[in-house]
């Protein structure tokens, strides 16, 4: 069990699922999308081919079947035609293609196999100590000694024989896919989906609220089958309300795109995101007056420090973050700022390394990148106000279809960018959207629209 609690929302419509994570308040944590048209290949597992090697980068280009060839970084001893098996570590951006990697990992809720490697790793929370006694001398009897493990932070506090069972389902499913030797390309382990990856890697307890029944019928499937844990309390949403407006989480993703952060003692942050880094600007707001005692700085500064790492989740910002906090006069405000601001990030899902403070008391972080931004995902690429990308207005056109009420005819006048997407990349789910009102929906380009509109035999809305 966990001393946290995160309710997990999942919001499923033709085009994409939207996944929320809410504290016990109900305030938004995160926020991640899964579309159709962009869909992740991390973790996924590959037969490939190498279609062409560039020694002088010592790497591999590889043909996996996905479309764009592969990034293979130190490749060791292959030539072109190879075939040889990988696994995805991140997924195509910023210009540069998928990479991959020959050392493979099969993660599960408390721990991760890995196949061609020998002795059991640790995390963090179970370097020493009672618990890692109690583990290893669980294991000091049984194979998994000889084989190949990492053992994740969720293990500290689960039951011996449910981390024993993991690790059994594990082995099966390698042992299924191991000795492939089929003909490249193809994949022979298909990635998890986002929605299956947070319930797999969520470290807290709390509700899973799906408003999607086949969604809901597959995760408890998968649930009896052993295939996903932390499922306890699973349940669907059945109200007219959708999902998201019942708890508010767009009110949350609307505070989320403004790059100002008011802070509850009256200061505020400001987070501006360009392609060489992220800066995020503390001051006092109204608070500050005219003079400022340096208790009153610090615990701003303090106050900021507690904020920055959950904008930082909530908006999936990524690379080299630089905070510029409320100069400090005393040097134990600077040091304890410091060594709070790490401790802010210990439960952080993604990795996050506090670089220090510079001379010129600048904050420097850098955090791992885990998919896109939400700037990236919802925002009109280098867009100076906030204003839905494309593929966002796509989206939510199909999801307000699906909420019309009534019966008749509808028509979808649209803007010819989203005309493009929905005759293109989105097809199969408007095509989708179609079905479910029984084919009484027409598409019609408008060029005087900017975005999209339903019509109605019963008027417009």
């Amino acid at each position: 069990m966990s001393d946290r609690v995160e309710n997990l929302l999942v919001e499923v419509s033709p085009a994409e699922t939207r996944i929320a994570v809410l504290d016990e308040s109900g305030d938004l944590l995160e926020f991640r999308v899964d579309r159709i048209n962009a869909k992740s290949l991390v973790e996924g597992v590959y037969r490939g081919r190498v279609v062409w090697v560039e020694k002088g980068l010592d790497a591999a280009f590889l043909d996996i079947g996905v479309g764009e060839n592969v990034f293979l970084n130190r490749p060791g001893k292959v030539h072109e035609g190879q075939s040889i098996t990988v696994q995805v570590s991140r997924n195509a951006g910023g210009g540069k293609p998928p990479q991959v990697r020959k050392r493979l990992e099969i993660a599960g809720r408390f721990a991760v196999y890995l196949p061609n490697e020998r002795g059991i790793r640790w995390p963090a929370n179970l370097k020493s100590g009672r618990r890692r006694q109690v583990l290893e001398a669980a294991f000091a009897e049984s194979a998994e000694m000889d084989e190949g493990w990492s053992l994740r932070s969720q293990s500290a506090r689960a039951d011996i024989e449910l981390i024993r069972s993991e690790m059994s389902r594990l082995k099966s499913l390698w042992a299924k896919i191991g000795s492939t030797q089929d003909q490249a390309p193809k994949c022979v382990l298909a990635p998890p989906s986002m929605l299956e990856r947070m319930l797999r890697d969520r470290g807290a307890d709390g509700s899973v609220i799906v408003d999607d029944r086949m969604t809901l019928l597959d995760l408890e499937k998968k649930r009896a089958a052993g295939e996903i844990e932390g499922l306890d309390d699973l349940l669907f949403h059945d109200e007219r309300e959708p999902l998201f407006d019942a708890y508010g989480v767009n009110d949350g993703l609307d505070e989320a795109q403004s790059p100002v952060v008011p802070l509850r003692n009256g200061g505020r942050i400001t987070i501006e995101s360009t392609r060489a880094l992220t800066a995020i600007d503390v001051d006092m707001g109204g608070s500050g007056g005219k003079q400022r005692s340096d208790d009153a700085v610090f615990a701003m500064n303090n106050a900021a420090a507690q904020a920055i790492p959950r904008q930082l989740r909530l908006r999936n910002i990524a690379g080299l973050i630089v905070v510029d906090f409320i100069g400090m006069r005393r040097k134990d405000h600077r040091r304890k700022l410091v060594e709070r601001f790490k401790r802010e990030f210990r439960l952080a899902s993604v990795s996050v390394d506090v670089l220090g403070m510079t001379a010129a008391g600048l904050i420097e972080v850098t955090r791992r990148r885990d998919g896109l931004s939400l700037d990236e995902l919802m925002l009109q690429p280098e867009s100076t106000g906030i204003l839905l990308s494309v593929e966002s207005l796509a989206c939510q056109a199909l999801r307000d279809l699906l909420r019309t009420q009534g019966a008749g005819r509808y028509r979808l006048i649209v803007s010819s960018h989203v005309e493009r997407v929905l005759s293109g990349p989105f097809k199969p789910a408007f095509d989708e959207t179609v079905r479910r009102l029984g084919g009484a929906l027409t598409m019609i380009e408008d060029p005087n629209e900017s975005s999209y509109r339903v019509e109605s035999e019963m008027g417009k809305s």
